[in-house]
């Protein structure tokens, strides 16, 4: 037996490819949107993909395994709870999944999502007992799946049935047994997840507190403690999911180029400009209205966060290269609106002599120095990171707004007072300004190195959730107390 994982750093996504090199047999478990990365490896080894198999209705990516599946002919395997409306093997507890000699038995795990599945893999030309487990959403590395993605009505329940899952199905089985799950670090699926990509039964038995026996009631407490808020994508991904991803034949579509002059119509027609240039560039000189999503490994999750799914968009790069990986991105959560580039990019625009804006931009230090020579007027300060961080500590007076929800909080902001966004080391400000500016906010500042370096520099800070949104709520004057560190 061998396996091979595949991962998507900004969506903390894991899916894996289990090969019975005997027969050349192999399946792939929780497939990517875009599956050509499966049939090269497939190509390069000669194997042949029997099987796709899925641990549960995801709702944090658009699932490939249709696609796979039917690029393959091989059988789409998913927990029979999930009820998909297309041609799949709904399997339950007990029933067998069989590659070459490699036997995987169904475990019924629910709790992160009610159809949740878990399946233990038997390679049984060596032994019968499990060698491994892909624990899907239920038990991860340093973490348990959250239950509260399906609404926190749903919680408590999903949260009963995750500790009985856990403890009455996964954790029975030896310490040996390895742990490959779907969901990895910086999956908004949990919070507190590890690094690595895989564990052990045992050591995530001794070093999980999760896993300690306890009252269901302080399980689903500790569990939900801190979760990180989610994209509005997600509500789309379960329904996309269970109705059939469109097939897409292994292929993502090029992104044409729109010249300037054509720019003018996708916009009167709804359609919006996303900058995936640098932070820095976008904020020296832009296109009025765009906004600033940078190319990275988070672009997809702020991209789905922040864009309607249906509105049709041109990108700006610096590089042409960027943009099959750009679209692979919007298209692996079910953005597949994206109706070209700007031909030439930033400079094909300056040179047809269209009109620019900018965005300002400042230090830590050259906020601190600002906040100290004009105490009196002090600008409104958006911190736009996740609830925890806010907690943890943010600058003195500052609001908690987080970046993907700016733009449903736009009414209750002042249009006559300086804004300032900030974030952990500036990306989030970056986005969060621009969404400012494209709303028609004039005299919007983002902070290009965070909190982080605000901290590091020994600047005051609050801690605690003092701030929750309001204007005025985070002014000197109802602020907590602040630490000097």
């Amino acid at each position: 037996m061998r396996v091979q994982q595949f991962q998507i750093a900004g969506l903390g996504h894991l899916s894996t490819l289990l090969v019975d090199e005997a027969s050349g047999s192999a399946a792939v478990v929780d497939p990517r949107r875009d599956v050509d990365v499966y049939l090269e490896a497939a190509r390069q080894d000669d194997l042949t993909i029997t099987q796709v198999i899925e641990t549960h209705l995801h709702n944090d990516y658009v699932s490939g395994g249709r696609d796979l599946a039917a690029l393959t002919g091989a059988t789409h395997v998913i927990g029979a709870g999930a009820e998909l409306r297309y041609a799949a093997r709904g399997v339950r507890g007990g029933e067998a999944v069989t590659i070459g000699t490699l036997r995987l038995t169904v475990l019924d795990t629910p709790g992160h999502t009610p159809e949740s599945v878990s399946y233990t893999v038997t390679d049984t030309s060596r032994a019968d007992e499990p060698l491994l487990m892909l624990t899907g959403g239920s038990l991860l590395v340093g973490a348990v799946g959250r239950t509260d993605l399906l609404g926190a009505d749903n919680a408590p329940a999903f949260s009963a049935a995750m500790y009985r899952s856990l403890h009455e199905v996964i954790l029975p089985h030896e310490d040996s047994v390895a742990i490959y799950p779907t969901h990895g670090a910086g999956s908004l699926c949990s919070t507190g997840i590890g690094s690595t990509t895989w564990s052990t039964l045992g050591f995530e038995r001794r070093h999980d507190p999760l896993l300690a026996p306890m009252e269901v009631d302080a399980f689903a407490r500790a569990l939900l403690a801190g979760q990180p808020a989610f994209p509005r994508y997600f509500a789309r991904m379960r329904p996309i999911n269970q109705g059939g991803p469109r097939l897409l034949g292994g292929v993502i579509p090029a992104v044409p180029g729109v010249a300037v002059a054509g720019l003018d119509g996708v916009v009167a027609a709804g359609g919006l400009i996303v900058d995936a240039r640098d932070p820095a560039a976008h904020a020296a000189a832009h296109i009025p209205g765009s906004l600033s999503i940078p190319m990275g490994p988070s672009f997809g999750t702020w991209f789905g966060w922040v864009v309607d799914h249906d509105r049709p968009v041109v990108l700006v790069v610096d590089d042409v290269e960027d943009l099959d990986e750009l679209q692979r991105q919007a298209f692996r959560i079910g953005h597949e609106s994206i109706a070209g580039h700007l031909a030439g990019g930033f400079g094909a625009w300056l040179a047809a002599g269209r009109p620019t804006e900018t965005t300002a931009a400042v230090t830590a230090d050259g906020l601190a120095a600002a906040l100290a020579a004009n105490r009196a007027d002090r600008p409104l300060i958006i911190d736009v990171r996740q609830p925890d961080e806010f907690d943890a500590g943010h600058v003195p007076g500052a609001i908690h707004i987080g970046a993907g929800s700016l733009p449903d909080r736009l009414d209750g902001l002042p249009r006559d007072r300086p804004i300032v966004t900030t974030c952990a080391s500036g990306y989030r400000a970056s986005v969060a300004a621009s969404i400012l500016r494209a709303a028609g906010f004039a005299n919007v500042t983002w902070v290009a190195d965070g909190f982080d370096a605000w901290a590091a520099a020994g600047h005051p800070f609050e801690s605690g959730g003092d701030a929750r949104g309001l204007p005025g709520a985070g002014d000197p004057a109802s602020a907590g107390v602040a630490h000097a560190h």
